[in-house]
């Protein structure tokens, strides 16, 4: 007498159990390419569950067709487990293929208690393998007498960048469809977006040399219902980290070519203070920048900087535990602190005009730094209204200039250096 198998029927109701790489509708574990996930994902974080109602069996081919009724990041405690026989039938399957997949459903379901270190590719990559039958209509529940109607709907259509809202991890957005009465919510995930690329993306639309994005979605029209099934954008897949470090610089390169303003009472600016002078509204200095280095570095990419071995070394040298960086708009260019054996130090180098290096000596002792700080932002402001030759004739000020000699006969960067040491002491 051969062995009874349990019938899997339409409208059962189980439980598909991840961990790591595997799955599990009971004893046997099935790999992601079974269930058709390995497109997506490479492992989930914790013990997830998704709780599944059968839509489907094809005995033949032990294939189960399925919708996904709820996601866990953890295995609820089930009341109720498969008997001896159901448990049999359900190791028998070889395939399991879901109507659809809810993208944040199986990316909080996948990250657990954390955020998501699995590489997502788009949903849509998912082969739905839904027939005419299955698609024209479903049984919402094995007792139901009506029969719901469902319409699937293929939609391309193009999005402003400045409609996006950058979120952590995504950006959202509104479309209006003509033929549905409201407005649609879309949300298309990339875990390198943050949400303060919201006050520059325009340097998204410069990069992605392009001013809209293209959005793929599935949509599923049920009565009066639509219901947004995946979205996805080749746009926004392709922000990644290399991407951003491009925005980074097109955001240096347009600062540093940027007309400030000449009537602002202040000489002399942290990189906070910049930014909050001159960048975008509600710009956050940290989206691109850790501190005033990593902005001093992106400048220094710039290939016209003529400074660039000085400006090295000088911010190797800067003493950033007593000073912060300072920035001087016109020209472009930057105070640093060298903290010497009987003296402070304070050394203005532009970033690609031709000046001399000026340097002004304080006392070695906070007060007397502090002093001379606030003097130097005086002297910059004589030399922004008068010039530099009105400063120097008139000024009283114990000061050096170091020259830059840019002939080809000598190394000027190591005659630059050796003349500024003579005076660090």
């Amino acid at each position: 007498m051969g062995v009874y198998y349990a019938p899997i029927k339409p409208g059962d109701i189980y439980f598909l159990r991840f961990e790591a790489d595997k799955a599990f509708l009971a004893d046997r574990a099935l790999s992601f390419d079974q269930l058709g996930l390995a497109v997506l994902l490479k492992t989930f974080e914790s013990k997830a569950c998704w709780r599944i109602r059968v839509t489907r069996y094809k005995t033949e081919t032990a294939c189960l067709h399925a919708e996904i009724l709820s996601y866990f990041a953890n295995s609820p405690a089930l009341d109720e487990l498969p008997d001896e026989e159901t448990n049999a039938a359900l190791n028998r399957v070889e395939q399991v293929k879901f109507r659809h997949i809810d993208t944040d459903g199986l990316l909080k379901s996948a990250a657990g208690n954390r955020l998501p270190r699995i590489a997502v590719r788009g949903i849509s990559e998912i082969d739905d393998d839904v027939d005419e039958e299955t698609q024209e209509e479903l049984p919402l529940d094995k007792s139901d007498d009506q029969k719901a109607t469902f319409q699937i709907l293929q939609k391309q259509f193009e999005v402003p960048i400045s409609a996006l809202r950058f979120q952590l991890g995504a950006v959202s957005f509104n479309h209006q469809f003509n033929f549905f009465d409201e407005p649609v919510s879309f949300l298309i995930h990339n875990y390198e977006l943050r949400e303060e690329f919201d006050a520059v993306k325009n340097y998204f639309a410069n990069v992605l040399k392009t001013n809209n994005i293209t959005v793929i979605a599935k949509l599923e029209l049920h009565n009066d219902t639509l219901t947004v099934l995946e979205a996805n954008s080749p746009e926004i897949s392709k922000i990644d980290k290399k991407l951003i470090e491009s925005f980074r610089f097109e955001f240096v390169a347009d600062m540093k070519k940027k007309k400030f303003m000449i009537d602002i009472d202040q000489s002399l600016f942290t990189m906070d203070e910049l930014f909050a002078a001159y960048a975008d509204d509600g710009f956050n200095s940290n989206t691109f920048f850790q501190n005033e280095q990593d902005l001093m570095d992106s400048l220094l990419q710039i290939t016209d900087t003529k400074h660039y071995r000085n400006l090295r070394y000088l911010s190797s040298i800067h003493a950033h535990h007593i000073m912060k960086l300072r920035f001087v708009l016109q020209p472009f260019s930057f105070v640093f602190l060298v903290e010497g054996e009987k003296q402070y130090h304070l050394i203005w180098e532009t970033l690609d005009t031709e000046e001399a290096t000026y340097v002004w000596h304080a006392d070695k002792n906070l007060p007397a730094l502090k002093q001379s700080a606030r003097k130097l932002e005086d002297i910059l402001s004589v030399i922004k209204a008068q010039g530099k030759i009105a400063y120097i004739n008139s000024s009283e000020d114990p000061f050096r200039r170091i020259y830059h000699d840019y002939s080809e006969l000598v190394d000027g960067f190591v005659k630059w250096k050796a003349e500024l040491e003579q005076y660090l002491s």
